[in-house]
């Protein structure tokens, strides 16, 4: 039986999700949040392997390639791993 998290290379099902996290920070605004992820890894009509990112049920651009400030809409954006703004939070508040 295929697990469906693990990729189909390595003997999982095709189209599998998967999640991740990740902390954001706007070098324009100065806005700071966090986002997960739902990430379906797929295969496009030619057979190569595809992802697509969906926060909420709605589909969104990479946070890694594309990453836009819902404060000012800025790209400016660094993208860092989880916790890091909760953690800044928990030291300012």
């Amino acid at each position: 039986m295929n697990d469906p998290n693990v990729p189909p290379e390595q003997g999982g099902a095709e189209g599998y999700t998967t999640r991740a996290a990740y902390s954001f920070a706007c070098l324009s605004c100065g806005y700071g949040w966090e986002q997960q992820f739902s990430i379906e890894h797929l295969r496009d009509p030619h057979g190569r392997p595809m992802v697509e990112y969906w926060v909420g049920g709605r589909r969104v651009r990479s946070p890694l390639t594309y990453p836009t400030c819902p404060n000012c809409d800025g790209h400016r954006v660094r993208v860092m791993r989880p916790g890091r703004v909760a953690a800044v939070r928990r030291v300012w508040h």
